[in-house]
């Protein structure tokens, strides 16, 4: 029975748009068949279209450009919701979910200006009963009262456990809205960071539908409160689909600048990019970023100063502690190899001469030459044999490149 309801909401929709014929052979399952027909009916006069979103929003979002919905594309991508207008009704967006329910349903929602609208619907052909009144509203076919009427036997107050957390798709773009990701651009840029406490909630492993955006919303909210990518044992990125890699990859790009210092490459590429206006603003990001940067840098005090205050203690951070790690590993192969001689009560020292020189450079060519002047130099080694390149390119080796 809801099958046939269903596929008579269809006919019924294709009908009021006056396509000929028959409707075409359609997805299988509802959610892509009902894609597919606002596909095929898209250029019908009156007819509802899907959104056409932003290509890659972390452009937009890293340089602050709010001219266009960056992060509302952003959130509508990575809260897997299929989202569609029509002309007749300007500003309301309407959102499929693409996740079902437990009684195996696609929710309707709308959204307005950012924020959740009225009108929604309990399944898919509740959505497509209503879309056929207004069809016929807008060809004049159909008065407003009857149209409120048919509005009022279709939709539904969506207001269950399903819609009070990350089941719910549209709970999953609000609160991506909701993260200060698009701030926190801003605020690095000025050598800050928005304030935001962990919620301490667990990751999302269950592999249950729905568990990838759920996982995105996670990673994203500790990404903002501990300035670090934490991707649970049980995830790998390969795991992931194409939207979700694309945050994962974002956010460790985003990590390495915090914790090198340097210039980001999503900013570098979108200053060199051919968007104008996009390009500029990244300039203008550099400008800040540059700024801070040089303003932090304290001159080394004069050696004669009797008042000298003691170097704080160092201080960890994610990008640093990879960092010693795969130092210390580095350090063990060249004394193995016979390439470097270091007392073992040493190596610490060292360790942390090392990642304080490489922590402070602007990218990562310039850590490597940094690391290696550094290791030859310091006083912590008592005899280093190959050539400064070759330590240089076993270093680029061990750490990845």
């Amino acid at each position: 029975m809801p099958q046939q309801a269903f596929l008579k909401g269809i006919q019924g929709y294709w009908d009021a748009l006056g396509q000929p014929g028959e409707p075409p052979e359609l997805g299988e399952s509802r959610i892509d068949a009902f894609v597919d027909l606002l596909h095929v009916t898209a250029n019908a006069e009156h007819g509802f279209r899907l959104l056409e979103l932003l290509d890659s929003p972390y452009a937009g979002m890293a340089v602050g450009d709010a001219s266009r919905p960056w992060r509302l594309h952003w959130a509508l991508q990575v809260g897997e919701v299929e989202p569609f207008v029509v002309s007749e009704l300007h500003g309301l967006i309407f959102l499929a979910d693409t996740i079902a329910d437990p009684e195996g349903r696609h929710r309707v929602y709308t959204i307005k200006d950012g924020m959740r609208g009225d009108l929604e619907f309990a399944d898919i052909t509740g959505a497509l009963r209503w879309m056929t009144a207004q069809v016929h509203h807008a060809k004049g076919a159909l008065d407003d009262a009857k149209l409120q009427d048919t509005q009022s036997e279709a939709s539904a107050l969506l207001d269950d456990d399903w819609e009070k957390g990350p089941t719910s798709g549209l709970y999953i773009v609000e609160e991506l809205l909701d993260t200060p990701l698009f701030e926190a651009w801003d605020a690095i840029s000025r050598g800050q960071w928005p304030l935001v406490e962990s919620d301490g909630s667990n990751p999302a492993v269950d592999r249950e539908d729905g568990w990838q955006r759920r996982l995105s919303l996670w990673l994203t909210r500790r990404f903002l409160a501990t300035r670090a990518l934490e991707l649970p044992e049980e995830i790998g990125v390969s795991d992931m689909d194409a939207i979700h890699r694309s945050l994962v990859d974002h956010l460790i790009d985003f990590e390495q600048a915090i914790h090198g210092g340097d210039v980001p490459r999503i900013i570098d590429q979108t200053a060199a990019g051919e968007d104008p206006k996009l390009g500029m603003l990244a300039l203008e990001w550099m400008e800040r970023h540059d700024s801070w940067r040089t303003a932090a840098s304290v001159p080394a005090p004069d050696e004669d100063d009797a008042f000298i205050e003691e170097p704080p203690p160092f201080q960890h951070t994610p990008f640093t502690r990879r960092l010693m790690h795969a130092l210390s590993v580095s350090l063990d192969r060249m004394v193995e190899q016979g390439e470097l001689e270091l007392d073992p009560d040493r190596k610490e020292a060292l360790l942390i001469e090392l990642v304080t020189a490489g922590s402070d450079a602007r990218s990562v060519k310039h850590m490597l030459k940094k690391l290696t002047s550094t290791l030859v130099d310091s006083e912590h080694v008592e005899e280093i044999y190959p050539s400064d390149d070759k330590i240089q390119d076993r270093l680029k080796e061990d750490l990845g490149g």
